[in-house]
């Protein structure tokens, strides 16, 4: 995959010579790679600081960073002067990551070398890498659930025609069709953006990508991961395929170092680059991810809740990204994962998954319903859905022009990602004159002019041709990725195990996370001793002093009832808890931690 890496733009090399953050460091700058180059579509290279989000996290990354590129210093200057000295703007990076234009002593940092310097490391120890791509074809989701659902009467429950059509739908239950006759790939190294209308069917696409299945009645078609088939990715793999959902759930009472800590802790590999401890692989990991998205300031703040005060709204989205990146997902599924988050904010979180696609050659893939234009000229491929159809699926700078060309006149500055949607709009899109009626009207009529065009073909045959992949070149990397992710499990655990940690680090995790729940809302368990003391001493002093006789014997029976019955129904206090506690635990379970 060839991509241009420029640590730092021209402006911000002419204006931040010697520039230092607030905190008197050095700027560490995150840059934008750009994508492979396009036809009449150039990608410019985007900077900025880190410090934009957290200054403090930058001083206090500062030294790490400076001190791991040490290491690797002759060697990026070395191949500086070979670049600059060949001419290529290009090159094709090995371990990939962006380039150091001047070093830490003049001002000037690249973030994204410290995540080279890494993998330069777990290359020199041999570590093995490994990636993942998604192919699907005639991909079709069936749902359960009626056109419409009435107020329920005590008639229309206990009628004879109720009971009837209730027979039916047992024997015959209505079947909907979410998604219908989708194509597609998206490989390795590879950022697809998912466009549609809310109810388009777009979350449920990135559900059955991120092989996550439940809660559907039928998913007909083919889906492969590199020629491995959904039910062995899910029972050996699952980790490797994330999806992040659009709600933040997270413990409330847990802070949000611990929440992160706890994601880290049960993805930790067993091997690790330059003999880290596992305690210093999950300390360096949140460090990191905090510093980037800004959360260093909220380390020892609750997350929160609708009762428990906590971090702002914005700040829980950040929460919930980087649990998801501490996962290290080769296959990411992102579901709205801008909502809540400022236009600059969004941004900076598109350019990091960026980033982390070409650095990792991971696969990404976000839905977002208001994209800007500078965010989606950081995707390669787009997917518009309408009503549950597919109308466009292809390289991202050639969807406008598709639509154009079909008969669709864009509205005045309007960008990109909002043009494709307000197409699916009947009452948001504008034809072009004289095309009033040529142009298509209905979802139905858009997927047949999809599947009929030059594009339409062009990306089925991709997907056909990356399903009909030689059985040998599939099977070898298979093997390879089987030794990766078994070189990453602990010791003493089972070859299909989907877990990275052992059941005993597991479980010595989630008691020190409920002592850390515990710790953080220590409200609770105080009125809950308190109410216990309070309701023995009530007890005592009412069945006080018993005389030691037969006629005592129902009163004894009464202090053993009532010591028990307030035990039990103390303990029931705690069933709403769980239950609003089972989404994260169900989330956890699906990512592998």
């Amino acid at each position: 995959m060839n991509r241009d890496y420029d640590a730092i733009s021209s402006a911000d090399r002419a204006q931040g010579q010697g520039r230092r953050c607030i905190c008197g460091h050095p700027r560490v700058y995150i840059s934008t790679p750009k994508s492979r180059p396009r036809p009449g579509h150039p990608r410019h290279s985007e900077s900025v600081p880190a410090d934009h989000f957290d200054v403090e996290g930058c001083a206090a990354l500062s030294p790490t960073l400076s001190r791991s590129s040490q290491r690797r210093r002759p060697e990026l200057i070395n191949e500086n002067a070979r670049e600059n000295s060949s001419g290529s703007g290009t090159q094709r990076p090995e371990s990939v990551g962006t380039l150091v234009q001047g070093e830490p002593d003049n001002g000037k940092f690249d973030f994204a070398h410290h995540v080279r310097a890494l993998l330069n490391q777990a290359d020199d120890e041999d570590i093995k890498h490994r990636q993942l791509s998604v192919g699907f074809t005639d991909l079709t989701v069936q749902g359960l659930g009626a056109a419409a659902k009435y107020q329920p009467t005590i008639w229309s429950i206990w009628s004879p025609k109720a009971i009837k059509q209730g027979i039916q739908q047992a024997r015959h239950p209505p079947v909907k069709d979410i998604l219908s006759n989708f194509n597609g790939v998206v490989r390795s190294g590879e950022m697809l953006l998912v466009l549609g209308s809310p109810g388009s069917g777009c979350t449920t696409l990135l559900k059955v990508l991120a092989n996550q299945r439940q809660g559907y009645h039928k998913v007909i078609g083919d889906v492969s991961y590199d020629g491995i088939d959904p039910e062995y990715l899910s029972a050996h793999y699952r980790g490797d395929v994330g999806y992040a959902p659009e709600d933040d759930t997270h413990f409330p009472s847990l802070s949000v170092k611990n929440t992160l800590s706890v994601a880290a802790k049960m993805r930790t590999p067993q091997n690790r680059a330059n003999n880290r401890s596992r305690s210093e692989f999950v300390q360096n990991a949140v460090q990191t991810l905090a510093t980037v998205l800004g959360l260093r300031h909220t380390f020892d703040t609750p997350v929160g809740d609708e009762s428990i005060r906590g971090v702002s709204g914005g700040e829980k989205k950040r929460v919930s990204i980087a649990e998801m990146l501490a996962g290290r997902a080769r296959i990411g599924c992102w579901d709205n994962s801008t909502r809540g988050l400022d236009s600059s904010t969004a941004l900076e979180f598109v350019r990091a998954l960026r980033i982390a696609t070409d650095v990792g050659n991971t696969t990404t893939i976000v839905t977002i319903y208001q994209a800007a234009e500078s965010l989606y000229r950081l995707f390669d491929k787009v997917c518009v859905i309408y009503e549950g159809k597919q109308i466009y699926f292809g390289p991202a700078d050639s969807a406008r022009q598709y639509f154009m060309d079909m008969g669709w006149e864009p509205a005045n500055r309007q960008t990109t990602a909002d043009f494709l949607v307000a197409v699916t709009d009947p009452l948001a899109r504008t034809p072009r004159s004289g095309w009033k009626d040529r142009v298509p009207r209905t979802a139905e009529e858009f997927a047949t002019r999809w599947i009929q065009s030059t594009e339409g073909r062009a990306s089925r045959e991709e997907a056909h041709e990356y399903m009909r992949a030689p059985q040998d070149h599939l099977d070898k990397h298979h093997q390879n990725y089987k030794v990766s992710a078994r070189a990453e499990r602990a010791d003493h655990m089972s070859r299909k195990s989907a877990y990275t940690v052992s059941i005993a680090m597991q479980v010595r995790a989630i008691i020190l996370r409920r002592l850390q729940i515990i710790r953080g809302d220590m409200a609770a368990p105080a009125i809950t001793v308190a109410s216990f003391v309070i309701q023995a001493l009530i007890i005592g002093s009412v069945f006080y002093n018993l005389p030691q006789a037969t006629v005592a014997y129902f009163s004894r029976g009464g202090v053993l009832f009532f010591a028990v019955f307030f035990g039990a129904l103390t303990a029931m206090a705690e069933i709403p808890a769980l239950y609003a506690q089972r989404p994260i635990v169900s989330r956890h379970q699906k990512a592998a931690f």
